[in-house]
Formats: structure tokens, sequence, C-alpha cells
């Protein structure tokens, strides 16, 4: 017989907090606004769809202008891999090129070394 009689109680406080908290929140609406739109609940309603609507059209102008600088940011990291392959094939002809060179160069210089020493035996 306790335990219903303090559910009960417990549900009915629960119940009443709940009933506080939804007239309180009503009754700071008004006030939030001014005296003058305390009459009319309607135009309050309607001038905050008005500005939900206008931070919607930010927000979705800020939104775009973000997709614009990523899109930008995306072509530029693409275009930049592009040079940067670009660089490492001209690198790696280079490198043969030069490793040809110094063998070459090596070449000559081992021909010459060697009629020198031919030349004095």
């Amino acid at each position: 017989m306790e335990d219903i009689l303090s559910s009960r109680l417990q549900e009915r406080d629960v119940i009443e907090k709940n009933f506080a908290e939804l007239f309180e929140t009503a009754s700071a609406l008004p006030a939030a606004h001014g005296p003058e739109e305390s009459a009319d609940p309607l135009t309050v309603l309607r001038k905050e769809l008005a500005h939900r609507e206008r931070q919607i059209e930010e927000l979705l102008g800020t939104l775009k202008l973000k997709n614009k600088d990523t899109e930008r940011l995306n072509d530029e990291i693409i275009t930049l891999n592009i040079e940067n392959n670009l660089l490492h094939d001209r690198y790696d002809k280079i490198k043969v090129e030069h490793d040809e060179i110094v063998a070459r160069w090596l070449k000559k210089a081992q021909l010459e070394a060697d009629t020198m020493n031919e030349s004095l035996v």
C-alpha cells in the first residue's frame, strides 16, 4: 500500500514539475520580446520565423562559400599533384642524364690515365 502511494506521489511530482515548466516557458516568452508583443503571440511567432529564415539564408550562403573554397582548394591540390608528378619525371630524366654524363667522363678519364700509363712504360 505504501509503495503504491509513494509511486503515485512521485508521478504527481513529475506531472507538477512538467506543468510548471510549461507555464514557466510560456510566461517567459512574451516578457523576452517586450510588453507590446505580449498581446499577439502570432506576431511573435511570425517574427521568430522570419528571424530563423534569415539565419537559414545566412548559413546557406556561408555553406555555399565554404563549398566554393573547398572546391578551389581541391583544384589547387590536383594541380599541385600534377605539377609534382611532372617535376619528378623531369628529375628522373635529368638524374639519368647526369649519371650517363658522369659515366662517360669517368670512362674518358680512365682512357686518358691508361694512355698516360702506357706511354710511361
